[in-house]
């Protein structure tokens, strides 16, 4: 799922990266120790390791217990537009992917007012 943002690539992988950036707008809490990530949800809990990044570029998470699902987010800039292109990359069983979708779009509209972009 590709998404426009109007911010500097710095926030927007700030934002997808830190723990205090992940709580604005991902989970409820998130507890870093070197490349793991917990995160935690009401009462629940996932893990992810950090497997790969590259400062204001991209970010990817390799879930734990979920076999080779993986959460990747790449930042991009477009040339015509000048916006920033966050592009998200997630898994979802075939029944599941509309309200992943779903999910992902509210996700990212908290995002957006989280780091403080304009509205289009």
């Amino acid at each position: 799922m590709e998404y426009p943002f109007r911010c500097t690539p710095g926030s927007l992988f700030r934002a997808v990266t830190t723990p205090l950036g992940l709580r604005g707008w991902f989970a409820d809490n998130v507890v870093v120790s070197g490349t793991r990530y917990d995160f935690f949800w009401n009462k629940s809990m996932q893990t992810a390791r950090l497997v790969h990044y590259k400062r204001n570029a991209y970010v990817r998470y390799q879930w734990e217990d979920s076999g080779e699902h993986y959460l990747e987010m790449r930042i991009a800039h477009q040339e015509l537009t000048g916006d920033i292109l966050l592009t998200v990359v997630d898994f979802a069983e075939e029944d599941e992917r509309d309200g992943c979708k779903e999910l992902w779009d509210t996700l990212i509209e908290k995002l957006k007012r989280a780091i403080g972009c304009p509205k289009k």
